[in-house]
């Protein structure tokens, strides 16, 4: 009778291993294909052999992207328990990435959303797991692909593509090169510190676009660099950092503000941090503040930004000489902090 059990346990094991390799071969016949920007992490694994490693934005969620249960004031992030259904909503950008609209331990009724499993939890985000976050490859491919181009110190991120099911269900399918990369320099100043010690402080940086494809790609660099936007990374704790621009209106580029970049060409703009358009604000509970320039920043280990590449929309530039040229995609560049830390 025993041995009955064991064969039968076995079986039913089986059957359910076919199940879901059925399954994920139906989403990837018939599912929706969205691409996810994301970053290799982790190339290899010796016990599973090749592979990629991910990780995006999205696994990462704060709480204003929250929805329902989720976003309860009176339930800390601390007190979801780790392994909980949850559905990211979905939109798709101007360059047919898809990036996170909200989250919700709700599914949607309609629309593109992704079901993950939360894990562990920090101050106001909530980590999540989608299934899509380790891609196989052949021997030795994980470890070209962890080699990421580096040309004058820009990086070309990864777009992983990925099938979804109408009920949320994700599976990994491939990647592809993002069309530009992106780097970033930060020009930094000494002045004296306290104690007699003298400080490191960024007054200027430089981000790079890089055409990595092997096509002509348009970029528009607005004057002053008001093409870019400043982003505030937070991670963890109750302070957020805002940048005092974040709202502005996107301006309507001219002809001459175009640039034309062949395959492996690349494109300097500059900022200057000690120009009041590059303010930030700190918004903390019950305690106001003023605004102040990036450059004038008095340390603080919470105030971490990128810099970010963010181009007209289609209809804005349609006018334009050569408008389906332009690369409509936003990047950004690695976190770093007004003392010189580059992540």
């Amino acid at each position: 009778m025993r041995i009955k059990w064991i064969i039968a346990v076995a079986v039913l094991q089986v059957l359910v291993l076919a199940y879901m390799a059925g399954e994920r071969e139906w989403v990837l016949r018939t599912g929706r294909t969205i691409y996810i920007r994301s970053a290799p992490v982790d190339p290899r694994d010796a016990m599973r052999g090749d592979y990629l490693r991910v990780t995006y934005d999205m696994s990462n969620v704060p709480r204003e992207l929250c929805r329902g249960r989720l976003a309860s004031t009176n339930e800390a992030f601390a007190a979801v328990r780790p392994d909980t259904r949850v559905y990211a909503t979905l939109r798709t950008t101007e360059d047919g990435i898809a990036e996170l609209v909200n989250l919700s331990s709700e599914r949607p009724s309609e629309g593109l959303f992704m079901r993950g499993r939360t894990e562990q939890s920090w101050g106001e985000h909530l980590e999540v797991r989608y299934g899509v976050e380790a891609l196989f490859l052949q021997q030795g491919r994980a470890r070209e692909l962890e080699q990421v181009p580096d040309r004058e110190a820009v990086r070309v991120p990864l777009e992983m593509k990925v099938a979804v099911s109408p009920g949320g269900l994700a599976v990994l399918n491939g990647y592809r090169r993002c069309a530009v990369g992106v780097g970033l320099q930060l020009e930094m100043k000494e002045e004296p510190g306290g104690e007699g010690q003298r400080q490191r402080r960024a007054v200027a940086a430089t981000l790079r676009l890089f055409n990595a494809s092997s096509n002509d790609v348009a970029i528009v660099d607005l004057p002053a660099g008001h093409s870019l936007g400043l982003v505030p990374v937070t991670e963890g704790g109750d302070t957020r950092w805002r940048w005092v621009h974040e709202s502005k209106p996107e301006p309507a580029p001219e002809a001459s503000q175009l640039v034309l970049l062949k395959p492996g060409e690349s494109h300097s703009i500059k900022v200057d941090f000690q120009d009041p358009w590059w303010s930030v604000v700190k918004e903390e509970k019950e305690k106001p503040h003023e605004p102040v320039k990036l450059a004038a920043l008095k340390q603080d280990w919470s105030a971490r930004f990128r810099l970010e590449y963010r181009p007209p929309d289609r209809t804005t530039c349609a006018g334009l000489p050569k408008a389906e040229l332009i690369w409509h995609g936003r990047l950004a560049t690695r976190a770093f902090n007004p003392w010189g830390r580059v992540d």
